[in-house]
């Protein structure tokens, strides 16, 4: 199992964190969030969603319907985002149709999972989510290990302090606009790859087209 620790001082902040994750989910993962009442796990869920095209507001709270199912078009995953703390136990999930869900290709997103435990499988992504004041929030993920192998998985990783590419001026890791040290730096970089002041100094592999998904 993997620790990943990831602040978050704003809710800017979080939506960075849920676009990370993003990027890294795969159709029939499973995710544990764990978290007191109001350490803000819809809002989360809500944000993760929005980074698949499903639109913030058709995201709800499932606390007394169990389960809401999302979906943005046929090419996207589908997301079952559970609440189960109504829940008394596992057997109360067959009226649920869980045996289906969890044989399918959604992405299941699972508030107070520690109702249905030992339905859960083992290889499961868990979430801690820490509220530190009223904007900000401390992210634990507990990663399985097998999911080191995925493209892309060091996007859930803490950024590292680097350098900006347009100013040269130092860029802290949690920066929304990382690695630039502004958007206006970002449209900067961008102009000059339009205007071929910036070039590629090989062919272009899969390997790299998978990293900047």
């Amino acid at each position: 199992m993997i620790e990943i620790h990831r602040p978050a001082r704003s809710i800017e902040h979080t939506k960075v964190i849920a676009d990370d994750l993003g990027a890294i989910l795969r159709p029939g993962d499973v995710v544990r969030l764990v978290g007191e009442m109001g350490a803000g796990k819809t809002t989360f869920v809500r944000m993760l969603a929005e980074s698949f095209g499903i639109a913030p507001n058709a995201v709800s709270s499932p606390t007394f319907v169990i389960m809401n199912i999302y979906q943005n078009k046929e090419d996207s995953p589908t997301i079952a985002h559970m609440d189960c703390y109504r829940l008394g136990d596992e057997s109360e999930l067959d009226a649920l149709g869980w045996d289906q869900i969890i044989d399918s290709d959604a992405i299941i997103l699972i508030e107070w999972p520690d109702r249905i435990a030992s339905a859960i499988p083992n290889d499961s992504l868990t979430i801690n989510i820490d509220h530190v004041d009223e904007q900000s929030r401390h992210f634990r993920f507990e990663i399985p290990d097998t999911w080191l192998d995925r493209a892309g998985f060091d996007a859930i990783r803490p950024r590292p302090m680097t350098t900006c590419p347009t100013t040269g001026t130092t860029v802290e890791g949690d920066s929304l606009t990382w690695p630039f040290a502004s958007e206006q730096a970002r449209m900067a970089d961008l102009n000059a790859w339009f205007t071929e002041k910036h070039t590629i100094s090989r062919p272009i592999e899969q390997s790299d087209i998978e990293q900047g998904e």
